[in-house]
């Protein structure tokens, strides 16, 4: 499963990558009306890179048996978890001190700000939704 998802992310990345790519070699990029064309190419090589590098890490990263053994450990599994959980409410305090700093000083604009705003409370609700999930099961 994990080996399919970081295929996927990999080819994915190859495609963003390319495509952003196509669009500054076709000039496509100064047409579409966007205010800033030029972070069309800048932003989909960047992405396809990220995707392309965090796939291919994860490929490469040859796992002996006793990783895979110890990687299905419960131990390990809670540990990780409580580690993801901090990681998540260290990242909803600073994502909205961030979006609230940057739109009382003028930087952020409308769009962006619906947009992280939008992304925070899917977040948060499927949070909330797989909290009510797991107390329903377990």
């Amino acid at each position: 499963m994990k080996k399919r998802t970081s295929i996927v992310m990999t080819a994915a990345g190859f495609v963003i990558l390319l495509g952003g790519l196509l669009t500054y070699g076709l000039g496509i990029h100064e047409i579409i009306p966007v205010p800033r064309p030029d972070l069309i190419v800048t932003g989909t090589s960047l992405i396809g890179i990220l995707f392309i590098i965090s796939g291919a890490c994860d490929l490469l990263a040859g796992r002996s048996r006793e990783m895979e053994i110890e990687e299905k450990d419960e131990r390990n599994i809670a540990l990780s978890n409580a580690a993801m959980a901090s990681g998540f409410k260290v990242m909803t305090f600073t994502i909205s001190i961030a979006v609230f700093a940057l739109i009382f000083t003028g930087y952020m604009t409308m769009v962006p700000c619906f947009t992280i705003i939008g992304a925070f409370t899917v977040g948060q609700f499927v949070f909330i939704i797989r909290l009510w999930y797991l107390q329903k099961t377990m």
